[in-house]
């Protein structure tokens, strides 16, 4: 992939997913909507004008870094309407109204099971087929409508942005539910969980982070990066700041491995199996 492709991603998460209430109004969204298409505007002329350094790079451009760039703005308009529907009325009433759109949203994957299958399980053996440029019609057709733009556009990008998409709004979804049925239980957290803080380094915490997101730990693998942060941050007491500008820090490590303190974890662990007094 194109390094000043990367470059453009990572500023526009950074951008967005470092204000926690860049989905809070319709003003907000409409400037969020436009990051993302001013970004998409100016990856298309490279793409239309430039290409691909070959088949594989096509195939990752539209399998995962377009769709992870449409999926922000299928997420944040789509949290954005949920918020403005939300009833008013009692807990019961707020709860189910997240119940009902989870169902919705598992309904559409159902309806696309075979590909959302596909999606889950990282297959590749069709990646010629939906992620090229005219490489003709599907032979399983999506039940949903797609890109028409065949300079920028394969059979599959929008369904995947739209998986990733949904999936971020499910979890969003889940989260309201449990806020929600928290506060009627009238009383604070126990102080609990013994008011335990993480006193190490920040920079190990975003290691875990990342290790945690990328292996699928948390909520079968439906857990996003920065929902996985915000949970660390809260329950741990610590400021991490925008995860991926402090990845940055890691990836430009040198002297030291990448993994420094996952790599510590390991030797200590492995220090004290080789003792024999677990």
């Amino acid at each position: 992939m194109k390094t000043e492709f990367k470059k453009i991603k990572t500023e526009l998460e950074e951008t967005l997913l470092s204000d926690p209430d860049v989905a809070s109004s319709a003003e907000t969204i409409k400037q969020a909507a436009t990051l993302i298409e001013d970004a998409l505007s100016s990856i298309r002329i490279d793409v239309v004008k430039n290409g691909f350094e070959d088949e594989p790079d096509e195939i990752a451009f539209f399998k995962s870094y377009k769709p992870e760039l449409l999926s922000l703005k299928i997420e944040l308009i789509y949290r954005y309407n949920l918020k403005l529907n939300e009833p008013v009325g009692t807990r019961e009433t707020v709860i189910k109204y997240y119940e009902a759109e989870i169902k919705s949203i598992q309904s559409f994957f159902r309806m696309n099971s075979f590909h959302y299958q596909y999606f889950k399980n990282n297959l590749t053996h069709m990646d010629a087929v939906y992620f090229v440029r005219n490489a003709g019609p599907l032979a399983l057709p999506t039940d949903d409508i797609n890109d028409v733009d065949p300079k920028f556009s394969t059979p599959m990008s929008l369904l995947f942005a739209k998986f990733k998409g949904y999936e971020s709004v499910q979890q969003f979804s889940l989260q309201q539910i449990s806020s929600t049925g928290n506060s009627s239980s009238g009383s604070e957290p126990k102080e609990a969980k013994e008011n335990m803080r993480w006193t190490g380094d920040s920079i190990n915490i975003v290691e875990l982070a990342y290790g945690v997101w990328l292996t699928g730990q948390l909520n079968n693998g439906n857990a996003s990066l920065n929902q996985i942060v915000k949970w660390l941050e809260v329950n741990l007491h610590v400021n991490i700041g925008v995860v991926q500008r402090r990845f940055i820090e890691i990836e430009r490590r040198k002297r030291l491995s990448p993994t420094k303190y996952i790599d510590q974890m390991r030797d200590t662990i492995r220090q004290k199996i080789d003792r024999g007094n677990s």
